[in-house]
């Protein structure tokens, strides 16, 4: 009986594994763009024609090799830059297999002209079937030619599932954006059909960034981390509305991978900044210490693992979040210094003026809510208490038990109020927290002129804002304050000039208006641990008792009370 498992034929072996490794021409491109890096090339002369189809060609002017490295260069796993098994965790190099001059040779017809600055001569090879065919001396300079032609010409299978002409062009185009991207400091001229595409000097990372994808000045924004075991730089981008696909690179070592996983942390720093992550733009150079990446898990090196991924994952991050909340810290330069404020100051007082006014200038008509009550008690027991049973009536007020014989009465909106209330006015130092992304609230024109004039004075509350493009932008709000509340408040101002007007010669006028917009209303559906903290802080209050306006906070029901309703 014949065995149906059998060793596979060196030749089908070999093209099984060219074509891993080859896929396309601008496999090919690659591999043999790394290969003039790694000969330490300054000039590089790149020549395609047909997309790469049927023929393309780089001349350097690298280290070259004699004539028995040049036989050696297309033999399987033939390569210099190995020589043990601890040069696998110490890889400065872009190629290190030894098999791509001899996968290439395998699919396409090669030549290669070479020589190093110690030979006398040079060699000129002719490669097909992964089998020197032909050599000839030559008189040339030290580096290399190396010539491609035909690929696939003795695969048509492989050749039919090539793309079309554009679209292979485009491949390669892809590749060498990633090289010039990463290595700078080379010449670079190339050329498609005997016409020159592009011309690339040495230049720095921004500048190269612009000339490539025509990024603005202003959109660039400078990344740096430095670490023991690692740093990073780069630039991301501000993206504008009129972009349709940001241009993403991360390359770890001037080498461009994919890094799924540094990607989505990338990225995920622009949550609540912009819906469509394709719209951003980032370029990110990883350098690390060659010991903690592993390059060995792709056939085309196209993915690397670090062993620190997480830790530089976080502060990538971390630095990109930080750069896009400073974004909003705008030159507000382009606002004249017209003001508005004229326009208000003639209209009618609103019925909110009026109601603080009032309330401000008469005498507290409450009944006392509160007898024989120890308020000093009441306040010592809910700060001393570990641990406050709340329930929540009504949606409308709080109520928890005081030494079991009692029951308070809590209402939530008055005594929110309150707390801040008495937060702004005694307060000197009032702490502000950053909001990311900031708060975006739209006005029209003359409004932001409005805000513009009070701009210092609402710093002095805690809030910290920046006015751009008919936006104003909250990146820092006082801790006390709900970020659901900011909207409806900066909108409330603008319909209560008059308070705003006179807020610098009234603090507490301007504090009792922050108050009622700020704080948390009737119908708000609260946690235990919301109430708790209420609770806590209002008899943490100079005086938790009564509102600014006179009206009570809380009412206490002791036994004698429901003895006297049954």
């Amino acid at each position: 009986m014949k065995n149906l498992i059998q060793v596979l034929p060196k030749k089908i072996i070999n093209q099984i594994a060219a074509g891993e490794i080859i896929e396309r021409p601008s496999s090919i491109f690659k591999e043999l763009l790394e290969n003039s890096i790694d000969a330490n090339a300054k000039k590089i002369d790149i020549f395609i024609k047909d997309s790469g189809n049927i023929f393309i060609q780089l001349v350097d002017d690298g280290k070259g090799m004699n004539i028995n490295d040049a036989r050696m260069s297309i033999k399987k796993h033939a390569t210099s830059k190995i020589e043990n098994i601890d040069d696998l965790f110490n890889i400065k190099t872009k190629g290190f297999r030894g098999e791509a001059l001899f996968s290439i040779a395998l699919i396409s017809q090669l030549e290669i002209q070479t020589k190093d600055k110690k030979s006398f001569m040079g060699i000129h090879l002719f490669v097909e079937d992964g089998s020197i065919k032909k050599e000839i001396p030559i008189n040339m300079k030290s580096g290399t030619r190396v010539t491609v032609k035909n690929i696939f010409y003795k695969f048509p299978a492989r050749r039919r599932f090539l793309k079309s002409y554009n679209v292979e062009f485009n491949s390669i185009i892809k590749e060498f954006y990633k090289i010039v991207l990463a290595h700078r400091d080379i010449v670079y001229r190339f050329y498609h059909n005997d016409k020159i595409m592009f011309f690339f000097e040495k230049n720095s990372l921004k500048k190269r960034i612009q000339e490539i994808f025509n990024e603005k000045d202003k959109n660039l924004k400078y990344i740096s981390i430095n670490k023991k075991k690692f740093s990073v730089r780069g630039f991301i981008t501000i993206p504008g509305t009129s972009v349709k696909k940001g241009n993403q690179f991360i390359l770890v070592n001037e080498r461009c991978v994919t890094y799924m996983f540094l990607h989505k942390k990338i990225i995920h720093a622009y949550n609540g900044i912009i819906k469509d992550f394709n719209k951003i733009s980032y370029f990110i150079f990883i350098c690390a210490n060659p010991s903690i990446i592993n390059y060995n898990i792709h056939p085309s090196k196209k993915k690397v693992i670090i062993e620190t991924e997480n830790d530089i994952g976080i502060l990538i991050q971390r630095e990109i979040k930080n750069i896009l909340f400073f974004q909003y810290k705008v030159n507000e330069g382009i606002l004249n210094n017209y003001s508005i404020l004229h326009n208000y100051i003639n209209i009618e007082k609103n019925f909110l003026y009026r109601n603080i006014k009032i309330n401000e200038n008469k005498k507290s008509y409450c009944i006392n809510y509160h007898t024989n009550v120890n308020v000093k008690k009441l306040c010592f027991y809910v700060l001393q208490k570990k641990k406050i049973e709340t329930f929540q009536v009504n949606k409308k007020y709080i109520l928890f038990t005081f030494k079991n014989d009692n029951m308070v009465l809590v209402d939530q909106h008055r005594a929110h109020k309150h707390i801040l209330f008495e937060f702004f006015l005694v307060q000197k130092n009032i702490i502000s927290e950053k909001c990311f992304p900031p708060i975006k609230i739209k006005f029209l024109k003359k409004e932001l002129y409005f805000f513009k004039n009070f701009k210092i004075y609402l710093e002095n509350f805690g809030f910290y804002l920046s006015i751009l493009d008919k936006h104003i932008y909250l990146y820092k709000i006082p801790k006390k304050i709900e970020k659901s509340t900011i909207y409806k408040m900066f909108k409330n101002i603008l319909i209560s000039p008059y308070i705003v007007e006179n807020m610098k010669k009234n603090k507490k006028m301007f504090v009792e208006f922050i108050s009622i917009f700020s704080s948390i209303k009737h119908g708000t559906i609260l946690c235990s641990k919301k109430m708790e903290t209420l609770i806590r802080d209002i008899f943490s209050c100079k005086n938790p008792t009564y509102t600014s306006s006179g009206k009570p906070i809380f009412f206490v029901f002791n036994k004698n009370f429901f003895q006297k309703i049954f």
